[in-house]
């Protein structure tokens, strides 16, 4: 892990930042008009105490540990509703586990896994370590990838394709973490924030500004939760350190998987 000190960062998009992305690429104009940007404003500041974060995504070998020590097993791991989710789908292992091109590489990240199943693989791991494990809130990934001065990227304000794994690459599937550092990294460090696999995040879905302490890091619930940092398989405005998506925390899928935070 890698250390994000404490202090306050710019969270969000701005309309500034939106006015310069539409006067420079073509996919802006869409999203300002079909109003995508709303979901990151307004810009705000956010001060955090300091804190720990994966400097690469869980992996495949990581996660195969899970597996193999019964995590899915183990009712103390998961919450009320990721156990009742897991007992009715009979789940033992995540989606396309089986499968060489995603599973077959250790290093790889690891991908096909729920929110639920990416919460448990933390109590796992708390518990095999004695430490605080956690997924990281929206705002503290946020922090971490772009630094404490707004950045739109990673490494800067413009999209560089040969810097992440994301659609403009061509490369069609994950690849092993570290692939593209140091030249894709953050300010603190931390890699593959832009492309690879998306990311969980602790947090529940809910409008601006970023309010930790309104309920949306309570992990019980059915609530959608946040997924950042694009993947392989979208585009570059996805892979924007502001970008937000989501989906229901039983959603799996073949670019989404997570990384660590402590403290």
């Amino acid at each position: 892990m890698v250390t994000i000190p404490a202090g306050p960062f710019l969270m969000g998009t701005s309309r500034q930042q939106i006015d310069w992305l539409v006067s420079r690429t073509g996919w802006a104009r869409e999203w300002r008009d079909k109003a995508y940007f709303d979901r990151e404003q307004p810009q705000h500041l956010v001060t955090l105490p300091d804190y720990h974060i994966g400097r690469y995504p869980v992996t495949v070998g990581e996660f195969r540990a899970f597996v193999e020590d019964g995590g899915y097993l183990e009712r103390s791991y998961w919450t009320v509703a990721g156990w009742e989710w897991r007992e009715a789908s009979g789940r033992a292992q995540p989606d396309l586990w089986d499968t060489e091109l995603w599973a077959g590489d250790d290093r790889l990240p690891v991908v096909g896994v729920s929110w639920f199943e990416a919460q448990a693989y933390c109590r796992w791991l708390s518990e095999l370590t004695s430490l605080s494990i956690r997924l990281p809130s929206e705002a503290e990934w946020e922090k971490a990838a772009r630094g404490a001065d707004g950045r739109l990227y990673p490494w800067g304000d413009g999209f560089e394709a040969v810097r992440c794994n994301t659609r403009a690459g061509g490369k069609r599937r994950t690849m092993p973490v570290g692939s593209h550092a140091p030249a894709g990294e953050s300010p603190y460090g931390c890699a593959e924030m832009a492309g690879n696999a998306s990311e969980w995040k602790a947090s529940e879905y809910r409008p601006y500004p970023y309010d930790g302490k309104d309920g949306r890091e309570n992990p019980e619930g059915l609530a959608p939760r946040v997924i950042r940092g694009g993947s392989w398989f979208k585009p570059a405005a996805r892979a924007r350190t502001a970008c937000r998506g989501m989906n229901d925390p039983f959603f799996a899928d073949h670019d989404v998987g997570f990384r660590l935070a402590q403290g």
